[in-house]
């Protein structure tokens, strides 16, 4: 009995081991979704997250989807899909302030609320 608990051990110790070895044969991958992206994209990538900005312009529909069709951004002008399609329509056609970060290779803002400007 004493010998099945000991084996039994060695071998969870063989598999742990294995695990932090960074093995590709490894169950988990302890590479960070990012670990594909060259060291700009990453950069970049990491800058733009978590930044909660506001982009002020005036909702549209185009190609069927909602979109911000931004006023002022520091003299940069652009449009940007937005990814709450649904909050978004209640907005169609105003001038509004969304608040959320964007996702600049998709060109999308992750939408945390929009208000109406008055």
């Amino acid at each position: 009995m004493m010998t099945r608990v000991l084996l039994a051990l060695s071998v969870l110790a063989t598999a742990f081991s294995t695990c932090d070895s960074g093995s590709p044969r490894t169950a988990l991958s302890k590479r960070p979704p990012s670990a594909h992206l060259s060291e700009s994209q990453q950069l970049e990538a990491h800058q733009e997250e978590g930044q909660v900005k506001q982009f002020k312009g005036k909702i549209l529909k185009s190609g069927g989807k909602f979109v911000l069709e931004e006023s002022s951004n520091g003299g940069n002008y652009g449009t940007y899909l937005l990814d709450d399609q649904a909050t978004a329509k209640k907005y169609e056609g105003q001038r509004v302030v969304v608040t959320g970060t964007l996702d600049a290779p998709h060109n999308t803002i992750h939408v945390r609320k929009i208000e109406a400007v008055a």
